[in-house]
């Protein structure tokens, strides 16, 4: 039966009487019901009177005619007997009934009125009325929807449930209608058989305390997300002549019928995507980059957060769709029903604003991950947006304690793990001490353990196996990376998979902190991506071997930048300096293996909280730590105190996650571990820190010895030759007599390369390996005596003293071995 609310309609059940004027009908007999079925079942049941013949059209109050001729009256009546309704009915014809009721929702109501009484909804008459034969003389209202749609049957629970309990029966086939009815305060009564069926056996009693049977309070179930906090976010949006309503099972743009002004029934319903909420509207500190954050869940039940900026609508709009597609948000693929989302998400009337920044990690005192803030005061929400949506790596799993006493502790005399898990916390204290970031390279041979010391770094943050990230991509796609990783760690596994040809340029990206200068498609200048991170990598090779595979030379700058620690421990047991959790280092490395991948993430999250509980307290703990630290390497030079400050920061962070109670560590344990890493960097990088006046020195001795004769035509004093010997591809002389080279003019720039000629000549000056005749000119005029009276080039003349240079050994700290060189210059000493 179909609601038809016309004026007329609305003015009849305005009448405190109802219908008056149908008392003068004569009462309907069987014969006159025509054997309708239904008609012939409500005579036997309905008290006399009940069912009139209506022989005439109606006539209202206002002279306003209801064709009702040659139809059936139902009269609907109270307690009382009052008529408060009826029903305009044609036998056995599939004309729609006329059903006026005075609660507006054209429900047929049979029993009792009283809203003391407990309603039992149906959706169709004939179960309403065989219930009704069954419960006849009980305090129990049968409330019988007039369609047997199900939007109709919603509209006409809510109403009476407003002041009534209302109970909708239902089979465990029909439980789809829990999901229609989820929020309405009602329940529903699920069981295995018909409720008509189970009254013929039992009463209406025995049925709600059967076990077998249900009763589910509809209010407390998924109406809207069960994972929704705030109600306001639940309200519908009008949009034109229709509107957005977010149920549990999705976002849905309906438009109703016009005709019925209680909006019960609908004449379109379009499935935009599943449940999707607008949070915020988010905008920066400058009131600019003004976006939308997003929530939803993906169909294991995880959920997402993506502060999306506004300007995604403007252009392409698939591609927000494909970021929330790829995070598991279900997307209509009807082209015209997709536009709807647009629509939704940009004009969804929330008025709660939050602060968008561009970058994850510190903001003031609050750090910021990719889903939350650390370190929240509850006064402004601060959020991540981005034009993609960023997956979090930070993933848990297991407890803190399990990671810490099974895993982390019993590592704690482990030098190359120490210093790895102690990295993995040094990132958040960069921008607390002003330091800019840097890298380490853990060197060694294959199945030496380097890859375990990333994967067990990586186990504070997420899972290993996700969070390590590889060498092998571009320099683009690492300055992507790297900006996800500011102000934190990123382990890099296997350096041999990076092009050699970009790994020095990508060395000094990540550790300068700044990705490349863009344009837009406007040719306005994209702000470059900034970061400060520590970066742990590993491979077979030091970068410069691995550099030179590409014919390219590294020079200090990268050196400092990342330190190269041999991963060998040189206890005979690889990476290990003793065995704690199985017999043997093989073993072992696969028990670590196991456990960081059965408790990880954990103590990430720990640490965040700790530092953002006191951010000043934790900047004048990590000053002070690194100050003590820096006092035991007061020798250092400029070079390698500042790769040594870079090893102090580590040591630091591993003091104060063990202060927090993160590590098990004891005091001073972690200072322990980075100072015997440091020192072996020591060992094979020098402690004068003058790094790149050895690399040239040791480049131009190198080309010596590579090329020998080969390349450098011998000359002798006072020595005529008949002949000239002949030196292809000279790029100079050697003096037979004293053993000193001279290096062409023409040839020098070449030779010295990559260096810049001009620095080779200044280090090898100040080194006294470089022979001087001109004054303050490097050029060095040969004697007349040895090219046989024809005309004496002018070279560059490098002593013999070259080959002999060897580097002074002294003790390292804390009776460690170390490598050190006099502080003058680079004065070495000579054969």
């Amino acid at each position: 039966m179909t609601t038809t609310p016309t004026n007329t309609h609305e003015k009849a059940r305005a009448s405190s009487t109802g219908f008056e004027m149908i008392n003068s009908f004569d009462a309907a007999t069987r014969q006159g019901l025509a054997d309708d079925p239904i008609l012939t079942k409500l005579y036997d049941l309905l008290p006399p009177n009940s069912l009139l013949n209506v022989i005439d059209n109606l006539t209202t109050d206002d002279a306003q005619i209801v064709p009702t001729a040659g139809t059936i009256a139902l009269r609907l009546m109270d307690k009382q007997g009052g008529i408060v309704g009826a029903v305009f009915y044609t036998p056995n014809s599939k004309a729609k009934s006329i059903v006026i009721d005075p609660t507006g929702y054209g429900a047929i109501v049979i029993g009792d009125t009283n809203k003391a009484n407990e309603g039992i909804a149906f959706n169709d008459l004939d179960s309403g009325i065989d219930v009704y034969m069954h419960l006849m003389g009980s305090d129990k209202t049968i409330i019988i929807s007039p369609q047997k749609t199900k939007q109709c049957l919603k509209k006409m629970v809510q109403h009476w449930s407003s002041g009534s309990l209302v109970t909708v029966p239902m089979t465990l086939d029909d439980k789809g209608l829990i999901n229609l009815l989820a929020g309405v305060r009602a329940q529903a009564l699920v069981t295995v058989a018909h409720i008509v069926t189970m009254l013929q056996h039992d009463s209406y009693e025995a049925i709600l305390a059967d076990s077998d049977n249900q009763l589910i309070n509809l209010q407390d179930t998924a109406y809207y997300p069960e994972w929704r906090d705030d109600p306001q976010l639940n309200e519908p949006m009008i949009y034109g002549d229709g509107r957005f309503e977010l149920y549990h099972d999705g976002l849905f743009f309906v438009k109703y019928n016009d005709d019925d002004p209680a909006n019960i029934t609908f004449k379109f319903k379009a499935f935009v995507c599943s449940p999707l909420e607008v949070i915020a509207k988010t905008r920066d500190t400058s009131s600019g980059t003004w976006g939308r954050l997003l929530q939803w869940r993906d169909d294991d039940n995880v959920k997402h957060q993506w502060s999306m900026p506004l300007s995604l609508l403007q252009g392409d709009a698939r591609e927000y769709r494909k970021e929330l597609a790829s995070q598991g948000l279900n997307i209509t693929a009807n082209s015209k029903q997709r536009n709807y989302l647009d629509t939704y998400i940009q004009n969804y009337p929330i008025h709660k604003r939050a602060l968008c920044v561009d970058k994850l990690g510190w903001h003031d005192k609050q750090y910021i991950l990719p889903d939350r803030a650390i370190g929240s005061d509850g006064k402004q929400l601060i959020v991540y947006q981005s034009a993609n949506s960023i997956n979090s790596t930070l993933t848990q799993q297991g407890e803190l304690a399990q990671w810490r006493n099974e895993l982390c502790k019993p590592l704690a005399e482990q030098s190359r793990f120490v210093f790895s898990i102690a990295c993995a916390f040094a990132g958040q204290l960069l921008e607390l001490l002003e330091y800019d970031g840097g890298g380490f390279h853990l060197l060694g041979s294959s199945s030496m353990g380097k890859s375990l010391s990333l994967k067990l770094a990586a186990s504070v943050w997420g899972n290993p196996d996700r969070y390590v990230k590889t060498w092998r991509s571009t320099d683009n796609a690492l300055e992507g990376t790297a900006s996800e990783h500011n102000d934190s760690f990123l382990p890099l596994d296997e350096i041999s998979e990076c092009d050699p040809k970009i790994v020095g340029k990508t060395v000094y990206m990540l550790a300068n902190g700044q990705g490349k200068g863009r344009s837009t498609t406007t040719g306005h200048n994209r702000i470059a991506k900034t970061w400060r991170i520590i970066f742990l990598s590993n491979g077979e090779e030091s970068l410069q071997n691995f550099m030179a595979q590409a014919g390219q030379k590294t020079n200090a700058g990268i050196e400092v930048r990342v330190a190269h620690i041999d991963a060998d421990a040189g206890k005979g047991l690889k990476t290990f300096d003793s065995l704690v959790l199985a017999e043997t280092s093989e073993a072992q490395a696969d028990r670590i293996k196991e456990l960081s991948h059965a408790y990880y993430g954990s103590a990430g999250i720990a640490w965040l909280e700790h530092i953002t509980s006191d951010k000043a307290a934790t900047t004048a703990n990590a000053g002070q730590l690194v100050s003590d630290f820096m006092n035991q390497y007061s020798d250092l030079t400029a070079q390698a105190h500042r790769v040594a400050k870079r090893f102090a920061i580590v040591a630091a962070a591993g003091e104060i996650a063990t202060q927090a109670g993160i590590t098990g560590w004891q005091a001073g344990q972690a200072t322990t571990a980075v100072m015997t890493c440091l020192d072996n960097w020591l060992d094979n990088y020098g402690r004068d820190g003058e790094h790149e006046q050895r690399q040239i020195i040791d480049h131009i001795k190198a080309f010596i010895e590579q090329h020998g004769s080969s390349r450098f035509q011998p000359c002798y004093r006072n020595t005529r030759l008949d002949f000239e010997e002949r030196t292809p591809n000279r790029v100079g002389y050697r003096n037979m007599d004293t053993g000193d080279y001279y290096f062409s003019k023409e040839t020098f720039n070449s030779v010295c390369a990559p260096f810049s000629k001009s620095k080779v000549l200044q280090v090898l000056e100040e080194a006294d390996l470089l022979l001087l005749n001109q004054g303050d000119r490097k050029i060095y005029k040969t004697p007349d005596t040895l090219f046989n009276g024809k005309h004496r080039p002018s070279v560059y003349a490098v002593t013999a003293n070259i080959l002999c240079c060897e580097p002074m050994k002294k003790d390292g700290t804390n009776g460690t071995n170390g490598t050190g060189y006099m502080q003058q210059g680079i004065a070495l000493s000579h054969c």
